[in-house]
C-alpha cells in the first residue's frame, strides 16, 4: 500500500482532490485502502464540505446523490433508493391508470425498530430501543446521542427537533419537555454534534404541545411546532401558534397563523412544501401555505386534489411531480402532479407499509469525525 499520495505518478495534490470530488461516496470510502492519504483525504473537513458542494453546484451530481429513504412499518428496518434514476426509465404520464409504478432495486440500509426519524444536512437521526442515534446511511457510521437532561419530573408533552445552524456550523438535536406541575410551560435543551454534550437553557417558556410526542419540521434555520400559548386556552383556536426553535439563537419566537384561520373541530398538522410552511386542515384538501417565511399575510388558502387524509412531503421534486407519504387507513407513497391533479401510487419492493419517507444527499459527513470548515 502508498502510504503518501505524491508517490502516485504525476499528479498534483489539487488535481487528485478535484477528481476524487466528483465521485460518489461509496467509491471513495473503498479508496481509502488506496493510502494513508487518501484515507486522511476522505475525513479531511475541506475535502468533505468540497465533495458536498458538488452535488449542490450541478443538478446531475445531485441525482446521482440524492436517495429516498423510507421505513418499514412491520419491520422497522430502513431502506434506501435512488428515485431519479427510477424516474428517468418510466414515463410517468404514460403510466396507465391502473398500474402503480413499483421500485424493485432497493437497499436494506439498517434495523431501527422506531418510529422518530429527522434528516438533514446528510445526516439522520432515529430513535431505536429508547435511544437516539446520528447516522449516516450511506458509510453506516453511527454515533449514540447522550440521554436527555432531566428538565421536570412530570412531563405533559415532548418537542423533538433536528437541524443544522449555519451561524456554528454545527448540527443540533433540539429536546423540549412540557411540565405540568404548579404551571404549564416548555424548557428545552439542545445536544451539540460538535461538543458532544447537551445544553440546557434555564428559560422557560408558556406553551404546552398539542400531542405528547411531536416532531419538529425543520426550515429557515428553526424547527417548528404547532403549540397552544397555556393550557388554560388549550383546545382555543385563537391561543394556537407556530412556534419555531431558532437554531442560531437557541432561543424561541412564535409565527402567527393566518389572520381568519378556523379549525372548528378539524384535526391540524404541520409539514413543509417546496420549502414554505403548511397546514394541514382535518382529513380534506384544504391546506394553508405560507408562501413568505414569518409573513401572516402570506398565507394562503389552497385546494389540492389528494384523498382526503394527513399527509407528509419528503422533500423529493422532479419536473412536475412531487413524492407524498398519505397517512389514510394505511401510509401509501404517491407522485402527485399539482398543477393536473394528477397522481401514480409508489410501491416499493419489500416493503408493505412505509411509516416514514426522507430524501437524504449521500455524503462524507461524520458523525463521528466531525467538523465543517468554512
Amino acid at each position: 500500500m502508498a502510504d503518501e499520495l505524491t508517490e502516485l505518478p504525476n499528479l498534483p495534490m489539487e488535481i487528485i482532490r478535484e477528481i476524487l470530488a466528483w465521485l460518489p461516496v461509496k467509491p471513495l470510502c473503498r479508496f481509502r485502502c488506496v493510502s494513508k492519504s487518501w484515507n486522511s483525504l476522505t475525513f479531511d473537513p475541506q475535502f468533505v464540505k468540497m465533495h458536498f458542494n458538488k452535488a449542490l453546484e450541478h443538478e446531475d451530481v445531485l441525482h446521482q446523490r440524492r436517495r429516498v429513504i423510507v421505513t418499514d412499518v412491520y419491520s422497522g428496518e430502513l431502506y434506501s433508493f435512488n428515485l431519479d434514476e427510477f424516474l428517468n426509465h418510466k414515463d410517468i404520464d404514460n403510466v396507465d391508470d391502473n398500474l402503480d409504478l413499483l421500485v424493485t432495486e432497493v437497499d436494506r440500509v439498517r434495523d431501527i425498530s422506531g418510529y422518530l426519524v429527522f434528516y438533514c444536512n446528510c445526516l439522520l437521526l432515529f430513535r431505536s430501543n429508547e435511544m437516539f442515534y446520528l447516522f449516516n446511511p450511506v458509510t453506516r457510521e453511527s454515533k449514540v446521542v447522550p440521554k436527555f437532561p432531566n428538565l421536570f419530573s412530570l412531563v405533559s408533552g415532548r418537542l423533538y427537533g433536528f437541524g443544522f445552524d449555519l451561524c456554528t456550523q454545527d448540527y443540533k438535536m433540539v429536546y423540549g419537555v412540557c411540565s405540568t406541575i404548579e404551571q404549564f410551560e416548555v424548557k428545552f435543551s439542545v445536544y451539540s454534534l460538535n461538543t458532544g454534550s447537551w445544553r440546557v437553557i434555564q428559560k422557560g417558556y408558556p406553551y404546552v404541545s398539542l400531542n405528547p410526542g411531536m416532531q419538529g419540521r425543520l426550515l429557515n434555520g428553526g424547527i417548528h411546532w404547532l403549540v397552544y400559548r397555556n393550557y388554560r386556552n388549550y383546545g382555543d383556536v385563537s391561543s394556537m401558534v407556530l412556534l419555531s426553535f431558532v437554531l442560531a439563537e437557541e432561543d424561541v419566537r412564535e409565527i402567527p397563523l393566518p389572520p381568519d384561520f378556523n379549525i372548528q373541530d378539524e384535526e391540524v398538522y404541520l409539514s413543509v412544501f417546496r420549502e414554505c410552511l403548511c397546514l394541514i386542515l382535518g382529513f380534506n384538501e384544504v391546506v394553508w401555505i405560507m408562501k413568505e417565511y414569518g409573513v401572516r399575510d402570506s398565507w394562503t388558502k389552497i385546494r389540492i386534489s389528494i384523498p382526503p387524509c394527513q399527509w407528509l412531503h419528503s422533500g423529493f421534486r422532479k419536473k412536475n411531480y412531487d413524492l407524498l407519504l398519505l397517512e389514510d387507513a394505511e401510509e401509501k407513497l404517491v407522485m402527485i402532479n399539482f398543477e393536473e391533479g394528477t397522481f401514480r401510487n409508489l410501491s416499493i419492493h419489500g416493503v408493505p407499509e412505509v411509516g416514514y419517507v426522507v430524501v437524504y444527499l449521500e455524503s462524507l459527513v461524520s458523525p463521528n469525525h466531525f467538523a465543517i470548515t468554512d
